[in-house]
């Protein structure tokens, strides 16, 4: 109960943070965008911590919480023409990633591993399908996320290591 407390305590302090380098206008960020940060902090917050202690359900679902703040960060980061089609896909790969981490994290049961790669399968056919996304605007975007948070990237780096030497 400890652990959830501080997580929580944590995220609070981050949104309130976040909230006031708004207003003080630091950073220019939407709505969207801050729920985006807010769902990414809180869901790979619990991943890391329900991970190898099965507890399978907090670990489906603060995967899931974590892929929809992803989501929310490249809606608000990205001009996305027609953002309905992104919906069908990226529930497909949240369901098919969510059970796919339920599976890694000890689940011997293959029918997870099967309906993971089921889901993961028919989003990855939908956006071939019916997405706009080649290989070139991937990578020339993931360069573009790179060089706008490398910052962020180093410091959530040096977090995650700091916190994982504490846990072993």
């Amino acid at each position: 109960m400890e652990k959830h407390q501080s997580i929580i305590s944590y995220l609070l302090i981050l949104l309130l943070f976040l909230i006031l380098l708004k207003i003080t206008g630091f950073i220019n960020i939407h709505s969207v965008e801050l729920l985006g940060y807010v769902f990414i902090f809180f869901g790979l917050s619990y991943v890391f911590n329900s991970f190898g202690n099965r507890r399978k359900g907090v670990l489906f679902t603060s995967t899931i919480i974590f892929l929809v703040g992803v989501v929310l960060f490249i809606i608000s980061n990205f001009e996305i023409q027609q953002q309905s089609k992104l919906i069908i896909p990226s529930f497909l790969l949240i369901i098919g990633i969510g059970l796919l981490m339920t599976y890694i994290d000890g689940n011997q049961l293959t029918y997870f591993l099967i309906l993971s790669l089921l889901f993961i399968i028919a989003g990855i056919i939908i956006t071939i399908i019916h997405g706009e996304i080649t290989f070139h605007s991937f990578c020339s975007s993931f360069l573009g996320v790179t060089e706008k948070y490398w910052s962020v990237i180093l410091i959530s780096a040096g977090i995650f290591l700091l916190f994982r030497k504490d846990n072993t």
